[in-house]
This record gives structure tokens, C-alpha cells and sequence, in this order.
């Protein structure tokens, strides 16, 4: 019985280890953005114990933004019922809802796709390994020549 050659998705389109971790490379900085956006909150939300940016569960995060959820339309119905045409703006521990929600998202973002960005790094490193000395230097040439081009 003759076994079968198992062809994976990047044996297939026959890439050489320096393409396979340059599209690791891509994929890995299209993920980058997430964790490079910065904040616009300082994460301490008042009422909850974490800081949101270290938050590691989801359902606590949805929890917080529906507490700045809920604290923004009672303080809008406040204002109304007591006959303010004009009032401050809603802010909660340094931040609007605005803030806030941006900030959850993000940080749902980064825990959704740290796992992806783990493999990413893990594939990488591991791919690294079997770089050809000829490899190697070729790609140390081609980084420097990108470097020198950009500076002219």
C-alpha cells in the first residue's frame, strides 16, 4: 500500500521558506494595528475592578460598556427632567460613552485575535529555523536595500 503525500495549502502554491514567512510577516502586521491602537480611556472605569485594558474575559467587558451605557442615558433623562435645555456633556471616570466604547472594542479586538497573533509568532519562529544560510543572506541584502532606498 503506497502512501499518499499529504500536500498542505502553502506545498501546494510551492513556496520557498523566505516567501512562507514573508506572508506569515503580512499577516502577523495586518493583526498589528490591534494592539498598537492607543487607548483614549486610562481603562479605570469606576464601579469595576479591572482595568479594562487588562481585562481578559469578554462578557466583563460588555458588562462595563453597558454600565457607561445605561449611566449616559440615565444622566440624559436626569437633565431633561429636571429642565436643562443645556448641560455638561456625559463623562464617566475621564471618558464619554464615545471613549468608552472605543476603548472596549479594542480591547475585545486584542483578545480575540492575541490567539491568531500567537500562532502567527509561533509559526514564524518555527518556519525561521529551516532559512538556508543562502536564505538568509539574501534576505539580510534585500532588507538592507530597501532600508537604503528609503533614505534617498
Amino acid at each position: 500500500m503506497s502512501k499518499k503525500a499529504t500536500n498542505t495549502a502553502l506545498m501546494v502554491k510551492g513556496q520557498d521558506v523566505p516567501s512562507v514567512l514573508q506572508i506569515l510577516e503580512e499577516k502577523i502586521a495586518s493583526l498589528k494595528h490591534i494592539t498598537d491602537t492607543v487607548y483614549k480611556t486610562t481603562g479605570n472605569l469606576e464601579g469595576f475592578g479591572t482595568n479594562i485594558q487588562k481585562e481578559m474575559k469578554v462578557e466583563n467587558l460588555i458588562r462595563a460598556f453597558g454600565s457607561v451605557m445605561a449611566r449616559s442615558e440615565v444622566y440624559m433623562s436626569s437633565a431633561k427632567a429636571l429642565g436643562q435645555k443645556t448641560f455638561p456633556a456625559f463623562e464617566v471616570s475621564g471618558g464619554d460613552m464615545e471613549a468608552w466604547k472605543h476603548d472596549i472594542i479594542l480591547r475585545i479586538n486584542i483578545i480575540n485575535h492575541q490567539e491568531t497573533l500567537d500562532k502567527l509568532n509561533g509559526y514564524k519562529e518555527k518556519m525561521s529555523k529551516f532559512l538556508s544560510e543562502e536564505d538568509q543572506k539574501s534576505m539580510l541584502l534585500k532588507e538592507m536595500a530597501d532600508f537604503m532606498s528609503v533614505g534617498q
